[in-house]
């Protein structure tokens, strides 16, 4: 629950475009509810203590708990760079401000060092001089306040004085951790985010918006690499070439819609036939389809081709003037690659497309094979 409000805090103003941008939002605006709710711990030691004694530094303490949290709200209008510096300078200039009154035995100096790690994150790689700078003055401060302030004006008095220093130490580290962790947190997400798209945006680039099959540019990155693994393993590669028949005079007769919605199923019907995680159906472009069966030898092929002919016929689709059967058909060609021969993967390909010629000048709705080798079929 805790972690959840902190979060939506945080996210306060990071609704803008730039990943880069939303990173240093977020930062900012966890320096000011951190800062704000370090110095809590110091607030309520001073009321219970004495607080005549410590009122001028919590008097200040007050004010620079408003000034953080006006940060969260100047993000939330879109004001980012002027909650970034305004949170940063109310911390430098807090800390230097405690420390000349409770003394640097408390160690509040110390949260400089957390001051420098931010800056490393906030900061911009084009500003690294800049960064140098910002760097140099806080060491400044550091050593100021750390010899200039020894005393203070109103010191803890011990034994709570070395308490507070053993306190602020590890709010120090801790901070300074954290920030690094959960800017390390942002730009893992990021990176997660990155790669996601990525790989959507090859998804996309790689498959048939139409039928949701691969496209040609995904059939010749897997046939490369299947006759890759083919000629190396020794294994058969069988390619099957699919065409509708008549599909011109289909679009024509019924429209385009109707005929996106033919190969729709045809597609559909390919990804369920084709059974094993090896087996890779594409579309090869217009009413065309490509099926590779890996480590599938002619007969295999065969009998694939002859499934996936006559579940196109079993969809009806009605086509009564194609002028082969009444409803929509398919033609295949298929060749397949022998583990003992080793043509380039375009020759399988190419003599598929030859075998599916044949069936199409034999009348169509048919399968024909030919062996790589050979210029007739069998």
């Amino acid at each position: 629950m805790l972690d959840k409000m902190i979060d939506e805090i945080t996210r306060t103003g990071t609704s803008v475009e730039t990943m880069r941008l939303r990173r240093q939002i977020r930062l900012s605006n966890q320096v000011g509810l951190f800062g704000a709710v370090a110095t809590v711990p110091y607030q309520l030691f001073y009321l219970v203590y004495d607080i005549g004694y410590f009122l001028p530094v919590f008097v200040f303490n007050l004010l620079f708990i408003a000034v953080y949290l006006s940060g969260l709200l100047l993000n939330r209008s879109g004001r980012h760079g002027y909650a970034r510096n305004l949170v940063l300078i109310n911390a430098c200039t807090q800390i230097f401000v405690v420390t000349y009154f409770i003394g640097a035995g408390a160690g509040v100096q110390l949260f400089y060092f957390a001051i420098g790690t931010i800056l490393a994150l906030i900061i911009r790689q084009d500003y690294a001089r800049s960064l140098a700078v910002l760097l140099g003055l806080v060491s400044v401060l550091y050593l100021f306040c750390h010899f200039r302030f020894a005393q203070g004006t109103t010191p803890i008095p011990s034994p709570w004085g070395e308490l507070a220093y053993g306190v602020s130490a590890v709010f120090a580290v801790m901070l300074a951790g954290g920030y690094s962790y959960l800017f390390r947190v942002a730009i893992d997400a990021a990176e997660t985010r990155l790669v996601e798209s990525n790989r959507a945006l090859e998804k996309l680039s790689t498959t048939d918006p139409l039928t949701g099959l691969a496209n040609r540019r995904r059939l010749d990155q897997f046939l490369r690499k299947e006759w890759a693994r083919t000629t190396r393993r020794e294994h058969a590669l069988s390619v099957l070439m699919c065409d509708v028949d008549s599909f011109k005079l289909f679009n024509d007769i019924y429209g385009h819609q109707a005929g996106d919605e033919c190969l729709r199923r045809i597609g559909t019907l390919l990804d369920e036939i084709l059974q094993r995680p090896s087996d890779f159906a594409a579309r090869y472009g217009g009413e065309e389809f490509v099926v590779v069966l890996p480590q599938t030898g002619e007969e295999g092929a065969r009998y694939m081709a002859e499934q996936i002919r006559a579940a196109v016929e079993t969809l009806a689709i009605p086509h009564p003037e194609s002028g082969v059967a009444s409803v929509v058909t398919l033609s295949v060609g298929v060749s397949t690659l022998a583990p003992e021969q080793s043509p380039l993967s375009s020759q399988l390909l190419a003599q598929a497309d030859a075998a599916l010629y044949q069936a199409k000048a034999g009348g169509r709705n048919r399968v024909v094979f030919l062996n790589i080798d050979a210029p007739d079929n069998y």
